[in-house]
């Protein structure tokens, strides 16, 4: 396993970049939600993690033609989005912070370039003001990314039952393990929670850069499975275990630290 790196992420600091970033997440999520089969609890919407940044995954061009296929990837490392085919050369546009509108019209000139034509609602990428797409505060949070995911795989080994894959939530550009979990033996609640860890960089919940544990959809179950310090609530009616990342980034044993996190949902549900 390489070294968990975990470099600042002061949101702050970076939040017109991660914002811009959000809104590019969401114009590629909005192709793999149309051009790809619907999957259960609308996992289709999401991005994959990729070896460079997030991805479609490998969508088919259309019906007539199921051994062409394409795929959009948002390249964090060289912050630029790519449109890879198995039948044209790679497709390269620059990310630069132009207004989702003008990445969008781009992507889909594109797109239709290679035959590929996404039924996006174009009213709801019609947002025309550029904004900040600074490659420094990209590169921390893709390292972020690259360890997080690394804890999540290792973690993910160890639940019982169905998981999905580890993925970019571009809604609130959260990154997602899910646990389908049903071997719950308490009466108070439906046996079929769903036990989500994420690597959020804030949200209205929780403003800061952190790591998190949630379920759904008896929110309160999460009492059940976390220590009581780790958990913070909303009017007491939407919970969460809540790990700050600043704290992390100052622990010598960081990775310790949030693969236990992150595990003990996994060994307090086994009790």
């Amino acid at each position: 396993m390489s070294q968990l790196i975990l470099p600042p992420l002061v949101l702050s600091e970076w939040k017109e970049t991660r914002d811009t970033l959000q809104k590019y997440c969401r114009m590629v999520g909005a192709i793999r939600e149309v051009m790809s089969k619907p999957l259960p609890h609308s996992l289709h919407t999401n991005l994959l993690i990729s070896n460079k940044g997030f991805t479609t995954s490998i969508l088919s061009k259309n019906i007539s033609s199921p051994d062409q296929t394409f795929e959009v990837i948002i390249d964090l490392v060289n912050t630029r989005l790519i449109i890879e085919s198995s039948y044209r050369e790679p497709l390269k546009i620059a990310l630069t912070g132009q207004s989702l509108n003008a990445l969008c019209d781009e992507t889909c000139s594109e797109l239709v370039d290679i035959g590929v034509q996404p039924p996006l609602e174009k009213p709801s990428f019609l947002e025309g003001t550029r904004g900040r797409f600074d490659k420094e505060p990209l590169k921390n949070y893709w390292d972020a990314v690259t360890s997080v995911n690394q804890i999540m795989n290792r973690v993910k080994t160890e639940f019982r039952e169905e998981t999905s894959t580890i993925q970019l939530r571009p809604d609130d550009l959260s990154m997602i393990l899910v646990w389908f979990y049903k071997g719950i033996n308490d009466k108070e609640f439906s046996n079929g929670q769903q036990i989500e860890l994420g690597f959020s960089t804030g949200d209205e919940f929780f403003p800061n850069t952190h790591f998190y544990i949630s379920t759904f959809p008896e929110t309160v179950m999460i009492e059940k499975l976390i220590d009581k310090k780790f958990i913070v609530w909303n009017n007491r009616r939407n919970y969460k275990a809540i790990f700050r990342y600043d704290l992390l980034s100052e622990d010598a044993n960081a990775e310790n630290t949030l693969t236990d996190f992150y595990r003990s949902a996994v060994t307090s549900s086994a009790k």
